[in-house]
């Protein structure tokens, strides 16, 4: 059981943040002999399988590594072009691992606001007014979880189909959402987030464990309200660092 992708899409179907949690699975691995027995095409910076089926290679499947090292689109780990590395027959024989091509960052855009017309139609088909939309989607490999919030931002996460917890998730990226971007003093509405994260076990639950370019931590000002210390914002693009607290809005060195 997995959590495959999480996406936030904002009240106009704009893609706001992306994560994927998994590695797409390699169908096969095969060593070649020169001549390359596959036809092989560049089609949207990746180098798919155009003709020549066999051994579990497929039609349309990526060429993801060679000689156990990952490919990057159309260039290999050293920066050479897949295409001219493999129709150099010095450099046979040769190990190709294939399958299904990793989403281009346009490609994630594009399947963002395809869902979110989904929803609207889904919204619309309903008998009764005031439909929720689209909570979920189910297929024999994935399911897709959605919620929607008050203001129209929504949160898909794509997991096994037996994967249990997903709606605590989902109201667990949304408070995070709410913490770490609507409190960001610098952050502009609906406009895309740019941070690291990774989904994770904790405590009984799955949870985003993020990494944004501003981050809470404690408060250097020496802010106490109810006696307790207040958070800050540490704004990691200034040099020297300087902290924003919540407070007291007082600018601290670190």
């Amino acid at each position: 059981m997995a959590i495959f992708s999480v996406y936030v899409v904002n009240k106009a179907g704009g893609l706001i943040y992306q994560l994927d949690s998994y590695a797409p699975r390699a169908e096969a691995e095969k060593t070649f002999s020169y001549p390359l027995d596959l036809l092989l095409k560049l089609h949207d910076e990746r180098v798919l399988v155009a003709f020549g089926q066999r051994d579990g290679i497929r039609v349309g499947h990526a060429v993801l590594a060679i000689n156990g090292m990952d490919v990057n689109g159309k260039y290999t780990a050293d920066g050479k072009e897949v295409l001219e590395y493999l129709g150099n027959p010095a450099n046979y024989p040769v190990s190709i691992r294939f399958g299904r091509p990793r989403l281009t960052s346009n490609e994630k855009l594009m399947l963002a606001s395809m869902f979110h017309s989904l929803f609207a139609i889904g919204s619309q088909l309903s008998p009764e007014q005031g439909s929720s939309g689209i909570e979920m989607l189910e297929t024999d490999t994935f399911k897709l979880h959605c919620y929607q919030t008050l203001t129209g931002i929504k949160f898909v996460v794509l997991a096994d189909p037996r994967q249990a917890g997903i709606d605590s998730l989902l109201r667990k990226i949304y408070e995070i959402y709410s913490d770490f971007a609507l409190k960001n003093p610098f952050y502009s509405l609906e406009m895309p987030i740019r941070g690291k994260a990774t989904v994770g076990w904790c405590s009984g639950t799955w949870t985003l464990f993020t990494q944004p370019s501003w981050t809470l931590g404690p408060s250097w000002c020496g802010c106490f309200v109810g006696g307790k210390r207040q958070l800050c914002w540490l704004h990691k693009s200034l040099q020297p660092p300087r902290r924003l607290c919540s407070s007291c809005s007082a600018w601290q060195w670190c």
